[in-house]
């Protein structure tokens, strides 16, 4: 006779007949780590890491630091991501988020427990991300755009060509950033989703792009036009711990100078904050991308969103 009986998640029903100290609740499971291994300890800072003495192997999930939006309608880009099995030790690092400039805007710190590794964000205007986090926004036209970062197991970042007004950033392990573009009243390009969204692009004349989503969203582009721009919002993300959607925040629209900052990437654990007047949302816990600042009157700009910090999830 056919077994009618089928395996299920943790804290299915046959789980419920006979609860005992072995069972693992569902809430306390990741979509992302190997069946029936329990959340033990969530890590938002540097410092020591207390496991007990007959662990040897530990299996964690790295988010590293979102970059900053910038303080000239460029945004961040979401935090780096990595996971598996490492020797147990006793400390960690965990990458905070990046903050405004003057001109960029800073880069997110990488997090690491034992040998599994996952960068931060690079900021605005600066370079490609690296170790799997999406590309940051630039200021810069034609030539001046970011690329995702390959992720600790070489999975590829995503790119992008400026061969258009408005090119979408490609997905990659790292999405890549919206195209920026100066052409009126144009929209930015959406930034690429992947593992960690990049960063929306930014618009000189026109309305900032919609940051990229994935476990960790990129910022949202702001626009800089003395007509109508649309709000950017930042790139949603996946609670690592609950698998529940994390919502980039909001931008600010209107007419004008004044309006147009970018809402924050959505982090692993945290929604990514709304904008605030001139100035872009910060990222959200978990490596979020900051927003970008609107771009004002007489080449002034609004601050751009501080990036998220980065975390760490330990299993076993």
């Amino acid at each position: 006779m056919a077994n009618t009986f089928e395996r299920g998640l943790s804290g299915s029903q046959v789980s419920q007949w006979a609860q005992n100290d072995t069972y693992t609740p569902a809430i306390n499971t990741s979509f992302i780590t190997p069946y029936g291994l329990k959340l033990q300890q969530i890590i938002t800072s540097s410092g020591s890491v207390t496991i007990p003495a007959n662990i040897t192997f530990v299996y964690a999930i790295c988010v590293g630091g979102g970059a900053a939006g910038g303080s000239y309608t460029a945004a961040g880009g979401a935090g780096g991501i990595a996971w598996g099995w490492t020797l147990a030790t006793s400390s960690c690092i965990i990458g905070s988020g990046g903050v405004g400039t003057a001109y960029g805007s800073g880069s997110g710190g990488y997090t690491q427990y034992g040998n599994i590794m996952a960068g931060g964000a690079t900021g605005t205007n600066i370079g490609n991300s690296t170790l799997g986090a999406g590309a940051s926004g630039t200021i810069e036209f034609g030539s001046g755009y970011q690329n995702g970062g390959t992720n600790y197991w070489g999975m590829p970042g995503g790119t992008i060509a400026p061969t258009s007004i408005s090119v979408n950033g490609s997905l990659g392990s790292g999405g890549g950033s919206g195209f920026c573009t100066q052409v009126l009243n144009a929209v930015g390009g959406k930034g690429g989703d992947g593992i960690s969204g990049g960063a929306g692009g930014r618009a000189t004349q026109g309305s900032g792009g919609n940051g990229g989503s994935g476990l960790a969203g990129g910022g949202g582009g702001g626009g800089n036009s003395t007509g109508f721009r649309t709000a950017a919002s930042g790139g949603n993300g996946v609670n690592i711990q609950t698998g529940v959607i994390t919502f980039g925040g909001l931008g600010i629209s209107g007419t004008g100078f004044n309006y147009g900052s970018g809402g924050g990437g959505a982090g692993t654990a945290n929604n990514g904050g709304n904008a605030s007047g001139t100035a872009g949302g910060n990222g959200g816990l978990g490596g979020g991308g900051g927003g970008a600042g609107a771009g004002m009157s007489g080449g002034v700009s609004g601050s751009g969103g501080n990036g998220g910090n980065g975390i760490l999830y330990l299993y076993y």
